[in-house]
């Protein structure tokens, strides 16, 4: 197995991982602010974490060390 050579700018510009921020967003946020309960429909984080495994497979260029692929 072979780890990339910039983790931090994978996890902050990866697709793929922005689908699993927003789903774990739309849980927490009704617990913190409970009147937004109605207005974040329950299916959000389950769409969010569908979509995640299709969005790895988009080539998203400029992951790569300094911006290139390696």
């Amino acid at each position: 197995m072979k780890l990339v050579s910039n983790p931090w700018r994978v996890l902050t510009r990866s697709y793929a991982l922005w689908c699993v921020y927003g789903a774990g967003l739309a849980e927490i946020v009704p617990y913190a602010v409970p009147y937004l309960d109605a207005y974040i429909p329950t299916w959000l984080s389950i769409a969010l974490l569908l979509a995640s495994p299709f969005l790895r497979v988009v080539d998203q260029g400029g992951l790569g060390h300094n911006g290139s692929y390696k």
